[in-house]
């Protein structure tokens, strides 16, 4: 079996969710939430759950962040990766000294590139950039996918140009424009339904629409 097709079957098993070192011997853990399927330049969004010890983090000295990029592979910080942001943001709350400790990050990004992507995710101090946590040795992969991109973009334009038919009809008072409109619309209704069926077979369920 060849790599992407053991990556592809990794995310088959775990679905969009992944535990970062999640053993006993990782005193604080990563767990992020992702669609295994992006939109070129579209936003991806990205959920990171954060969980820690009872005094895991009480060697922070500043504010802790949640960092994560989509990459082409992960360097061994979040400045040395490449690609685009995914999230970039202050735990909220911070950790209480001796206290055990959980908190989500939200973001999303833009993937720049078509391909199979790596999600890089740091728990770094801000300032100093010191490291708490990562997920790059076995990170979720992302697959930028162009027949992804292209089934949704035309659905996008199939939705736009069915809303302005019905923009027009709605002002419309002669009786034959109004019938000759309202056959417009159903007509660009059923390429509207049509087109959102191919998108979600080209995209999965954890694409928007």
């Amino acid at each position: 079996m060849d790599r992407a097709a053991a990556r592809g079957g990794r995310r088959a098993r775990s679905g969009n969710r992944r535990l970062a070192g999640a053993d006993s011997f990782n005193p604080v853990r990563l767990a992020i939430t992702i669609a295994p399927v992006a939109r070129l330049a579209q936003p991806l969004a990205i959920t990171i759950d954060v969980s820690a010890d009872a005094g895991a983090l009480d060697t922070a000295t500043a504010p802790l962040r949640i960092r994560a990029k989509l990459a082409d592979e992960c360097g061994g910080t979040f400045d040395t990766t490449p690609g685009p942001v995914l999230i970039d943001e202050q735990l909220n709350p911070q950790p209480a000294t001796g206290q055990a400790y959980q908190a989500t990050g939200r973001g999303s990004g833009n993937p720049t590139a078509f391909g199979q992507k790596t999600v890089c995710a740091f728990l770094e101090e801000e300032g100093d950039n010191r490291q708490f946590a990562n997920d790059t040795v076995n990170p979720p992969m992302v697959d930028v996918s162009k027949p992804c991109t292209v089934a949704a973009a035309r659905y996008d334009a199939a939705r736009r140009s069915l809303a302005r038919a019905k923009r027009q009809l709605r002002h419309a008072k002669r009786r034959a424009n109004r019938a000759r409109l309202k056959k417009l619309v159903a007509k660009r209704s059923k390429t509207v339904a049509r087109d959102r069926r191919a998108a979600r077979s080209a995209c999965g369920p954890g694409v928007p629409l």
